[in-house]
């Protein structure tokens, strides 16, 4: 990984049949496919603490349809993304009842800056409306990681 901005292209984890009525089963589901992400996940069970503890605090939806759950863990070694589509709308909280785009996130405690960069990136990447449009439609997980690759570039 060059920079951050890397990871939105090649994410640790994909899930394009992401199946959770809530948004705690929608984490749940979406950590365990990350597993321990070639390593950089150094303590997995820490890191799903870390996750709900982070959620109980304040929302991580960015947007209607997109929730960005997210720590800083000493539960992992770099910065992990992993990210998945719902097979339905999944209610993150109260105001957020629509989400179909997961980006979960796990950075290091001392890595700020990193994750700073990775979030205005994923920010910037899910502003347009075509971008989130294209994700939700894409056929496959090669269309999709296609999105990802020609959107992150921009």
């Amino acid at each position: 990984m060059n920079s951050p901005l890397d990871l939105i292209a090649q994410p640790d984890a994909l899930a394009l049949d992401l199946r959770a009525t809530t948004g705690a089963e929608a984490v749940r589901a979406l950590h365990a496919r990350l597993g321990t992400a070639g390593g950089a996940v150094t303590d997995p069970a820490r890191l799903l603490v870390d996750l709900t503890e982070r959620m109980t605090l304040s929302t991580v939806c960015i947007a209607d349809d997109i929730a960005l759950p997210h720590a800083r863990t000493a539960a992992v070694s770099r910065l992990v993304l992993a990210i998945g589509r719902t097979t339905s709308e999944v209610a993150f909280d109260a105001e957020h009842s629509r989400v179909r785009l997961v980006f979960l996130v796990g950075t290091p405690k001392a890595a700020v800056a990193d994750y700073l960069q990775l979030v205005a990136g994923l920010s910037r990447f899910l502003n347009h409306t075509a971008t989130r449009a294209a994700l939700l439609a894409a056929a496959d997980e090669v269309e999709f990681r296609a999105v990802l690759a020609r959107r992150s570039k921009k």
